[in-house]
């Protein structure tokens, strides 16, 4: 008979889509493991991706620590999502910055593996 781990909080994070397989494998490597939901968005229509952790609230910090280390925010060049037929051969290009992470921390009532 296993033990059910101890999951006092959920932490609900959307990150860039081109830092989430990095995110991922060093969570894992900690220790801690997710479920991933695909999705799209922003200004730029940039794949992102949701991940779900559940915790104690003891490990907060150190998982935080990992999100902070691998999602940073960076500022590159993106082609804008217009539709003119005079951009159709030189598109025009934005600033924008991209990366990073949305994080949300949410206290857990119960947890059961079924």
């Amino acid at each position: 008979m296993t033990t059910e781990p101890q999951v006092t909080e959920l932490i609900l994070l959307t990150v860039a889509g081109e830092q989430v397989g990095d995110l991922t494998q060093r969570l894992r490597q900690a220790g801690f493991y997710s479920t991933m939901i695909d999705s799209r968005g922003g200004l730029v229509e940039e794949r992102t991706s949701t991940l779900l952790i559940g915790i104690d609230r003891t490990q907060r910090a150190a998982a935080l620590a990992i999100v902070r280390e691998t999602c940073r925010r960076q500022t590159r060049l993106v082609p804008a999502q217009l539709e003119a037929p005079s951009l159709a051969y030189q598109p025009l290009m934005i600033e924008t910055e991209t990366g990073g992470a949305v994080v949300y921390t949410l206290p857990i009532e119960a947890f059961h593996r079924l």
